[in-house]
């Protein structure tokens, strides 16, 4: 007696829902677009059914799938995430056929460009940027941050007061590390021996036409007294 009226509790609900399906005319999707930025995003598509009037249609069950699955993904929860670049749609569907979609949009980030873009020249103690930033798959500049990691931290000093900026420690060739965006691309680093003018201070290292700041003790970044000064952080921890 019980088995039968479970069975026949089950037969109503399921013909409750069939009822309730059948009077789905429109399906909702929120939201109705999604762009993707990086591979670590998600979103979660949520899927109504509508009466004629706008009215929500309770216990409606849907499925999702992608129309391009190289480059969006959907889980059976409606939870999407991003593959690869380019576009798709995902597809709520009911079990009577009725059809909403999300458009989505994938422009993940493709390349760290850098200035100086592959090599950056140093001299034992004088200091130069790296400068990095992060392009998408339209060629944009993205706002990710970007982290600078020196191979080795006996051959070059890293700044703390200035993103980028690294200083020579001894003769050689090292690496520097830029990383964001989920992408990394490695910087050579050549260091060579400073040139010191003829009252021992270090030149600035590679400057057009003489050398630099060495032989100008006028404008010494170097010395306090003539106005400089402004390495003396750097300075500190150097080993001559």
């Amino acid at each position: 007696m019980i088995h039968k009226l479970i069975g026949i509790v089950f037969a109503a609900v399921s013909l409750l829902a069939m009822a309730c399906g059948s009077d789905v005319k429109i399906v909702s999707v929120d939201p109705t677009t999604i762009n993707f930025s990086a591979m670590t995003q998600t979103t979660k598509i949520k899927a109504q059914g509508l009466e004629l009037r706008g009215e929500p249609v309770p216990g409606v069950q849907f499925t999702f799938r992608s129309d391009n699955t190289a480059v969006a993904e959907v889980g059976p929860d409606g939870t999407v995430k991003p593959v690869a670049n380019g576009s798709a749609n995902i597809i709520a569907s009911t079990p009577e056929g009725k059809q909403g979609q999300t458009f989505v949009k994938v422009c993940l980030p493709t390349e760290i460009k850098c200035d100086p873009e592959n090599v950056l020249n140093l001299r034992v103690g004088t200091a130069a940027p790296v400068k990095c930033h992060v392009v998408d798959c339209k060629g944009e500049k993205l706002q990710n941050k970007v982290d600078y990691v020196e191979a080795d931290k006996d051959a070059l000093f890293k700044d703390p007061t200035t993103e980028g900026t690294f200083v020579g420690k001894v003769v050689g060739e090292t690496k520097v590390t830029v990383k964001g965006g989920g992408l990394e691309k490695e910087i050579s680093v050549i260091v060579a021996e400073q040139i010191f003018s003829a009252g021992g201070k270090p030149g600035s290292g590679g400057g057009g036409g003489g050398g630099g700041g060495g032989n100008n003790r006028n404008n010494d970044p170097y010395n306090e007294k003539t106005g400089g000064g402004q390495f003396n952080h750097i300075l500190g921890n150097m080993k001559f």
